[in-house]
């Protein structure tokens, strides 16, 4: 009668083949951990850069949508504000021997008015579909003048009166019918005092229409976007009551915004800097945004 032989590894064989496996094992990691780890610190980067460029082009975006000479930016660097344009027009002047534009809450026909119906708190633009609904203010000309880095009244929107670029507080804006074909008939209401005057006519008889306020500000670690509907002389030192602000991006370390205000000759400057940190790193991402400024 034959024995059957069974074949099997001997603990010696089990233990020499765990060995060599961890060996292997060492020297696979050892070869792909520095590209492993490159790989990861590059992903980390590029989601940083990622957030970094979104933020920075969400702000150029409104920025170029800005009522011209309207932007300012803080004394400290952290935080921007512009007047967003809600639409524009060109208008036609609504006073006998004038180029720019007068309201007043006489009656019809008593004024001088240009306007189809004589009105004298309407004026035309060349633009049937314009609508003003949703709009705040009516800006016409906006020089943006400032002395010793305070605005000027009545000639910076910043600082309204009467006469000056955009309308008071108060003021509503409102379409009329009758208007000729191709324009829209628009109507100014609450008056203050009666009557309103812009004070400067566009040499291209060009206007805006503002709806809102929106402002940028780092705070917190975070860059904050933030709307309201009020005019201020100076920029909030943190986002007012009631602005709804919303975080574009966390782990700021480091902000900065400066600008520099356009001439006739060249564009003005807006430069923007990021510094976002995650686990150790810093990145930090830098733009540069050209304002027209041609009110």
């Amino acid at each position: 009668m034959q024995r059957r032989q069974i074949a099997g590894f001997t603990l010696v064989e089990l233990v020499m083949v765990i060995a060599i496996a961890a060996v292997v094992a060492v020297m696979v990691g050892s070869v792909l951990s520095r590209p492993l780890d490159g790989f990861v610190a590059q992903s980390r980067r590029a989601e940083l850069v990622d957030l970094a460029a979104t933020s920075l082009n969400r702000i150029a975006r409104d920025v170029r949508l800005a009522v011209p000479n309207s932007l300012r930016v803080s004394a400290d660097g952290q935080a921007l504000e512009l007047l967003l344009i809600h639409s524009a027009a060109r208008y036609r002047p609504n006073r006998v021997g004038s180029d720019g534009l007068r309201f007043s809450s006489a009656a019809a026909g008593s004024c001088g008015s240009t306007t189809v119906d004589g009105g004298c708190n309407n004026f035309q633009v060349l633009d049937a579909t314009l609508n003003p609904a949703g709009a705040n203010w009516l800006v016409l000309y906006n020089v943006g003048a400032e002395s010793g880095g305070s605005p000027v009244a009545g000639a910076n929107v910043w600082a309204p009166a009467n006469p000056g670029v955009i309308t008071t507080s108060g003021m509503t804006i409102s379409a009329q019918s009758g208007a000729p074909a191709g324009e829209q008939l628009i109507a100014l209401g609450n008056l203050p005092g009666g009557e309103f005057r812009f004070a400067f006519a566009s040499p291209q008889r060009r206007i805006y229409l503002a709806e809102r306020v929106v402002g940028y500000r780092c705070q917190g670690g975070r860059l904050l976007r933030y709307s309201y509907t009020a005019i201020n002389s100076a920029i909030p030192a943190s986002p007012p009551p009631g602005s709804n602000p919303q975080p574009l991006a966390t782990q700021i370390t480091a902000c900065n915004f400066t600008y520099q205000a356009g001439t006739t000759q060249r564009a003005g400057l807006l430069s923007m800097g990021l510094t976002i940190s995650e686990e150790g790193e810093n990145l930090e991402l830098l733009q540069q945004v050209h304002v027209d400024n041609a009110p």
